[in-house]
């Protein structure tokens, strides 16, 4: 079953200061899952050429756990809901952990993806 991953852009995707390569979001969706942004999307898509290829849906000018919280209500049925991103003061300064804790949904941190966690 579909697992829904929400990425954190700046220190979590490479291009942004992150370990988090395109490649292995590229794969995701590949593989049936929904993929998107739950951060600086203008950076991503002026850094990722064919963004729109990669990412369903992304946050614009709301908080993360608000989208979150959206996402997770309106589209049920997915086997997990996964933020990946940082933890203020170990690996970037957004509260990701945080975000993700509020709205329910697990969290891997941006390190831990690109070396396999999933």
């Amino acid at each position: 079953m579909a697992k829904v991953y929400a990425f954190d852009v700046d220190d979590t995707i490479e291009g942004l200061g992150g370990p988090v390569t395109i490649e292995s979001m590229t794969h995701l969706r590949a593989t049936g899952h929904l993929v998107g942004l739950c951060g600086n999307w203008a950076a991503f898509c002026r850094v990722v050429e064919s963004w729109w290829q990669i990412v369903s849906f992304m946050n614009v000018g709301v908080a993360k756990e608000v989208l979150l919280t959206h996402l997770k209500e309106h589209l049920p049925g997915h086997e997990d809901y996964i933020l990946v991103g940082n933890i203020p003061g170990v690996s970037g300064t957004s509260d990701d952990q945080g975000a993700a804790l509020r709205a329910g949904w697990r969290f891997i941190k941006e390190s831990d993806f690109a070396q396999g966690m999933r």
